[in-house]
């Protein structure tokens, strides 16, 4: 599937036909920088796809391992420009610490917009902005995260939850 054919969270009209037909689709939030007519996430904007990765670092002597660490990549968001950019660039050139930067995989379940997947990374920095064509991305580095799964039976409650939580500075 193209993620850049994903649009499948209706502003105008959360509950309409249309948007229960869809599959899925990120939004983005930190420190009031984006917005959306999205009921409940007035302060989300839609993201195509992210790159994110941790890792462990570890040292193998045959039995255990020693001096290990978890490694983080840079997150790197594309999404569709806006007057977004201007503040992200903003907040590159200044060094401004970004406190939270929300990442949430919404799904329509039973006529309700719900987060079935969320991802909090605290005190942030934006290390890069790039733009290519009709498209925007910026990266960033945390000191820590949350990552959370909503699970939903056939008839679209709430079924169960999975979440982990990682300092990277202990």
């Amino acid at each position: 599937m193209n993620p850049f054919s994903i649009q499948n969270v209706s502003e105008k009209s959360e509950g309409s036909e249309e948007s229960k037909n869809q599959e899925f689709s990120w939004l983005i939030s930190a420190d009031k920088i984006f917005e959306s007519k999205i009921k409940d996430y007035k302060e989300y904007s839609r993201f195509f796809y992210m790159e994110f990765e941790i890792s462990r670092f570890s040292l193998f002597d045959g039995k255990k391992s020693s001096d290990s660490a978890v490694c983080a990549k840079d997150v790197r968001i594309y999404l569709p420009p806006s007057r977004f950019c201007a503040v992200i660039q903003g907040n590159l050139a200044s060094g401004k610490e970004i406190s939270k930067i929300i990442l949430k995989k919404v799904e329509m379940k039973s006529g309700k917009l719900e987060a079935i997947e969320e991802k909090e990374f605290t005190k942030c920095i934006i290390q890069s902005f790039e733009r290519k064509e009709e498209m925007a991305s910026f990266t960033f580095r945390y000191t820590g995260y949350s990552d959370t799964y909503q699970d939903f039976d056939s008839d679209g409650k709430k079924s169960g939850k999975a979440a982990t939580k990682i300092d990277l500075t202990t």
